[in-house]
């Protein structure tokens, strides 16, 4: 008899490791599904917020207002947070729809021929700032974009630097890109659009990318932008239907376009998000923060 007390001690010592083992695994696989299963969100990319007269709380407020009705989670990045390490890591963030709030130009030739639209950033650029991203640099995959000639210069994004610097892959995301000739047209005598920029997003992975095929006023581009989320995500509109609603800059003529130009493209519409997504508190609190700067630059 008391020889087998250990051995059952033994037994119940193996049983209980037995429990925890399957416990942990059942929790390991919990957590996982939990980090593949989690919602898609929408992120904010407010780079005008970094010029105080520019900054539009309203459409803020606006856009996470049609985001929650939807469902969506979301997360709000504004102001000097937009810098080039900020582009870099964009695919990671794991969203479905990028609303990009940000200044862009289109870059010319001396003969007046456009070559290149880039996308501004709020870091200044400097010969100190320019060695830390020699690689980019020299390999032209950033480069010089200012708003008038002598004035601020901040590194601009171009697409090669979305094809080759930016890590890892969009998941089919829809890519609202608010800011001047996101698809704007070639100076060639013809009307040849320009989609360097908007292929570079596709062949990183996202779905599609809607931009104006020209200049565009600060405050048409926000007014146009809620009316665009509302029509795709509260009213399930096609990005053909929803592109199409949006009217001409009254000041410039441009319109909202889309790329690609493919049937499955324009028939796509954003799932009915509201029965499968939660929202998520963590991201449902922006609070602006106070100008840093007192001297900023205006755009023409």
């Amino acid at each position: 008899m008391s020889r087998r007390k250990p051995r059952k001690r033994r037994s119940r010592k193996k049983i209980a490791y037995g429990v925890i083992a399957v416990a942990f695994i059942i929790a390991c696989f919990l957590v996982y599904s939990s980090l593949h299963s989690s919602p898609p969100k929408v992120a904010i990319v407010d780079h005008l917020n970094f010029f105080p007269e520019q900054r539009n709380q309203t459409f803020v407020d606006a856009c996470i207002n049609i985001l929650e009705e939807g469902g969506l989670t979301w997360s709000y990045h504004e102001g000097e947070e937009i810098t080039v390490n900020f582009y870099r890591n964009l695919p990671s963030c794991g969203t479905s729809l990028i609303i990009l709030r940000v200044h862009s130009a289109i870059m010319k030739t001396e003969e007046g021929v456009i070559s290149i639209l880039g996308l501004f950033t709020s870091e200044r650029y400097s010969d100190a700032a320019a060695r830390k991203y020699r690689d980019d640099v020299l390999n032209d995959r950033l480069v010089k974009a200012f708003f008038t000639e002598g004035g601020e210069e901040y590194f601009g994004i171009v697409p090669k630097f979305v094809e080759e610097s930016m890590k890892g892959k969009f998941e089919d995301t829809i890519i609202i890109m608010m800011g001047c000739e996101g698809l704007g047209y070639v100076n060639t005598g013809a009307r040849v659009p320009y989609i360097d920029m908007a292929e570079a997003f596709v062949k990183k992975g996202a779905k599609v990318y809607i931009g104006w095929d020209g200049p565009i006023g600060i405050d048409h581009t926000d007014q146009a932008t809620v009316q665009l989320l509302q029509s795709l995500i509260l009213h399930k509109r096609t990005i053909k239907q929803a592109t199409e609603t949006i009217g001409k800059d009254p000041m410039y003529n441009s319109t909202l376009q889309y790329y690609p130009k493919t049937a499955e493209v324009e028939n796509y519409t954003i799932p009915n998000l509201k029965s499968s997504l939660t929202i998520n508190a963590a991201y449902t609190s922006p609070e602006p923060k106070a100008p840093k700067r007192t001297k900023y630059l205006t755009h023409e």
